[in-house]
């Protein structure tokens, strides 16, 4: 898979106040890139300019025609079962209705939501709904996923929870994935590369790669308690 590269990358809201001034980085293919930064400094605009849905200047390369997404918020809709829900995204890739519904139930069941897909997303509960949500993501037949600080407002154990199950789904087929958050420790347990971003204009500040596998990474294992600990130490 190709890496997703910014070359040059400006943008402001006002020819004034530029956010990114000729920034430079690159996210590797196959591999779960995670940017950390701060609220406001510019996580969303690289999602933004990803998607193609905000103007810039500079060179951005790599980026594959078809892109899923997992959001801060489910975007289901709420009048539709959580299989119509699905079947919806699948229409255009998967002409032949029983193919579509083998996909569907498949992945269902590796998300143990099978019992939910005739419900409305109005009658599952907000785990249930983050697991429809990384099901849609995972059907749809992209090269890159973006995440969007998909676990933000969970607590603990779910977010754990939900964690290990993404990572299953990703280690299936090793999509690129590009996710920003503010936590640290989501970042030290998904991560194949660490970035953090800072300043205005933006700036990488630090970026790490961990090598660890995440089947059995710990957030007590000595080399991820000394990335942490940079990591803090940067954006401190």
């Amino acid at each position: 898979m190709n890496n997703v590269k910014f070359d040059n990358f400006s943008f402001g809201y006002t020819h004034d106040e530029l956010l990114f001034d000729n920034f430079d980085i690159e996210f590797s293919g196959g591999e779960i890139n995670v940017v950390l930064g701060s609220s406001g400094v510019g996580k969303t605009t690289l999602l933004n300019a990803v998607t193609g849905l905000v103007a810039h200047k500079g060179e951005l390369t790599g980026v594959p025609d078809k892109i899923s997404y997992i959001f801060q918020k489910d975007r289901l809709i709420p009048t539709i079962s959580v299989y119509k829900n699905l079947d919806l995204i699948l229409r255009s890739e998967i002409k032949d209705k029983a193919a579509r519904r083998e996909a569907i139930e498949s992945m269902l069941s590796k998300l143990e939501i099978s019992d939910i897909a005739k419900r409305l997303p109005t009658e599952i509960s907000g785990g249930q709904a983050r697991r429809v949500a990384m099901a849609r993501a995972f059907l749809y037949p992209s090269e890159l996923l973006i995440l969007d600080e998909p676990f933000k407002g969970l607590d603990v154990a779910l977010k754990t929870r939900l964690i290990e199950t993404f990572l299953k789904l990703w280690s299936a087929d090793k999509r690129t994935v590009i996710m920003v958050t503010h936590d640290v420790y989501e970042a030290l347990l998904m991560a194949d590369k660490v970035f953090v971003i800072s300043g205005k204009p933006v700036e990488v500040i630090y970026d790490e790669s961990i090598t660890l596998d995440k089947d059995n990474r710990k957030l007590t294992d000595t080399s991820i308690t000394e990335i942490r600990d940079k990591i803090i130490s940067k954006i401190l």
